[in-house]
This record gives structure tokens, C-alpha cells and sequence, in this order.
């Protein structure tokens, strides 16, 4: 386990789990440091927003701080335990109701693969409404922290899935404007990919990538072990510089021209970059042609035109596989 404060230097904290402690500070017991011992035999990050030294206390920067980890955790533990002192001028918990309810709503209806895990002990004054009102959008509320804490750990040490994307282009202007995506600058551009990338993606998932990544160097920031097929642009790349091979095998799990893969339902899928090395004989993810089709008779497009600009799960490709093999009428392959 490391740990990560609002004094921590800034680095990338993409190759691990993150586990957000949201909560109450001000009167409230150190429950924070608790939980930090008790993940401490796990190898995630864990981010606690309580300060040690609350001299020269800066909001803005502890907002920031912990907007920025809120987002990138892949899990946010809340607990609120009983008030163990007033603080003159507020409500216990104040700041931890209102941030309950952003990341209940963040979680629920953005579709995210972020696990929200809520314990509310029950002296807690105001439990009650609040959990009727969770009840409502069937979110559960364990009563006690060894429960909340529990379930989190199951959650950390649960195993990776598998997710599928193509054509992000990072970094290309020509991309962005003959795709006509919808971003003011190549800049806001990689932000948004970057950010849905990792709103669905953890740590230890599997991403496979079917060609044109685009710049390098936002590798870094991105969730996943990432497997690269090649696409036209990688290829000309490799023919107009081989040494090339290296830098994408430096930036890759592996680096292929296509591959197999047995799905989760026993089904054999081929992966490739372009629509027309599809197999006739079995379903295909393919990716190349942007946003101009989404399926094919027995594939799939996985590029992010074509998936507002996020992977897709495998239960995201089973369930457009069932769809196309057993719904779609000729209509749509016309």
C-alpha cells in the first residue's frame, strides 16, 4: 500500500488501484488512519484527504487535490462515524453530505466503473433520510465500518476485465477536425479521451487497442494493460522507421498485426484494425473507419467515434454481438 496525501508530490498514479477516504474530518474520530492500516497488506494506493498539519491551509489547492483523486479513485469509501466533538460554525459532515450525494449521482448515471461504497454508523443524526433516499436509486448503506471496510477490499482485490477501442489519434489535429469531433483544441481532445479512458478502465484491466493511437507519450497517463494491433498509421510508421518497433513495444503489453480472443461467453473473436481483414467465418472487432459505421453483419467497430469516445467493456461488445447475430434486421447492414 502507498499513500497518498495532499502533500504528496505529483506523479502518475495510474499503475495501481486507488481507494478515495471520503468522509468527515472536522469532528469526527481519526477513521481515516484506521483504514489506512487496515489496507495496508494490499498493493493500491489509498487516498486520504486528512492533513497532519493544518497550518497554512490552502482551499483551493485541497479542493483541487481532492477532486482530482475523487476522480481517478477506483474506489471511494465513505464512512461517517459518530461525532466525537463540535466545530463552532458548521454541521457534522456538512461537506461529506453534499460530496455523498455528487458521487452518487456521478456513479449511478454516468455509467463510470467506479465503485462507490457507502457505512453510515447508526448513531449517526439524519441516517435514516438519508438512506430512504438511497433505497430510492437501490444503493445499499452498511451500518457498521467493518462492513463498509469489507466490501471495499473485496472490490480491490477483485480481478481485472477486458476492454476494446480504436482510432484515438492522440494528439492529431487532422483526426480531430475530418472526424469532426467535437472539442474545441487537439488539447480539450486528448483531456476527454483521457478522462473517459480511465472513468472506465482500472488499473489492472486489459485494453485492447486496435490501432492508431496516436502520440505516444499519453500512454502514461491511461488505466490498463494496453495490447496494441496495428493500424495503417503504426504500419507506415514501422515502414518508414522500423526502430520504431521498440517504442511501441516500450509502451505495449505486446504489439501484433491482429489476434484471437475467446470471449467470456466461448465465442473465438478476431481482432484486427480494418473492416476488410475481417473473417467471414466468425465475429470481428474491427475499428479504422471512425464514426461512419458503427456494425457489420459479423463485426464490430470499436473506435471511439463510434462509442462516444470511451472502450468498450466486453459485456458492452457481448451485448452488441447478441444484437447484431439475433435482433438486427437486413435493414441496418444496408
Amino acid at each position: 500500500m502507498e499513500l497518498i496525501t495532499p502533500t504528496s508530490p505529483t506523479k502518475n498514479y495510474s499503475d495501481k488501484k486507488i481507494v478515495f477516504l471520503a468522509g468527515p474530518i472536522k469532528g469526527a474520530p481519526d477513521w481515516q488512519a484506521q483504514a489506512v492500516s487496515d489496507l495496508s497488506d494490499l498493493d493500491i494506493y489509498v487516498a486520504n484527504p486528512r492533513r497532519e498539519n493544518v497550518m497554512n491551509f490552502n482551499l483551493d489547492l485541497q479542493v483541487d487535490w481532492e477532486s482530482r483523486f475523487l476522480a481517478a479513485a477506483d474506489v471511494i469509501m465513505f464512512w461517517i462515524p459518530p461525532k466525537v466533538a463540535d466545530v463552532a460554525g458548521r454541521d457534522y459532515a456538512q461537506t461529506s453530505r453534499f460530496e455523498l450525494a455528487e458521487w452518487v449521482i456521478k456513479t449511478r448515471y454516468n455509467h463510470t466503473r467506479k465503485q462507490l461504497i457507502i457505512g453510515i454508523d447508526d448513531a449517526f443524526f439524519g441516517k435514516s433520510y438519508i438512506v430512504k433516499r438511497l433505497q430510492a436509486e437501490n444503493v445499499p448503506v452498511y451500518s457498521t465500518y467493518a462492513e463498509t471496510l469489507n466490501k471495499v477490499r473485496s472490490l480491490l482485490k477483485s480481478g481485472g476485465r477486458i476492454f476494446f477501442t480504436s482510432d484515438t489519434h492522440f494528439g492529431s489535429s487532422r483526426a480531430m477536425m475530418l472526424s469532426r469531433r467535437p472539442f474545441s483544441s487537439v488539447k480539450e481532445m486528448d483531456a476527454a479521451l483521457v478522462l473517459n479512458w480511465n472513468n472506465n478502465v482500472a488499473s489492472n484491466d486489459v485494453v485492447y487497442h486496435l490501432g492508431d493511437f496516436g502520440n505516444l507519450d499519453v500512454r502514461s497517463y491511461l488505466h490498463g494493460e494496453i495490447h496494441l494491433i496495428l493500424g495503417n498509421y503504426e504500419t507506415d510508421a514501422l515502414h518508414q522507421n522500423p526502430a520504431m518497433q521498440s517504442d511501441f513495444e516500450k509502451c505495449f503489453a505486446s504489439v501484433l498485426p491482429h489476434t484471437m480472443l475467446t470471449l467470456k461467453d466461448g465465442s473465438a473473436t478476431y481482432l484486427t484494425h480494418k473492416p476488410s481483414e475481417c473473417k467471414k467465418d466468425m465475429f470481428n472487432l474491427f475499428g479504422h473507419i471512425h464514426g461512419l459505421r458503427k456494425v457489420s453483419q459479423n463485426g464490430l467497430n470499436v473506435g471511439v467515434d463510434a462509442n462516444n469516445f470511451a472502450p468498450l467493456s466486453e459485456d458492452d461488445v457481448l451485448f452488441f454481438k447478441n444484437a447484431i447475430l439475433n435482433y438486427y434486421d437486413h435493414e441496418v447492414f444496408l
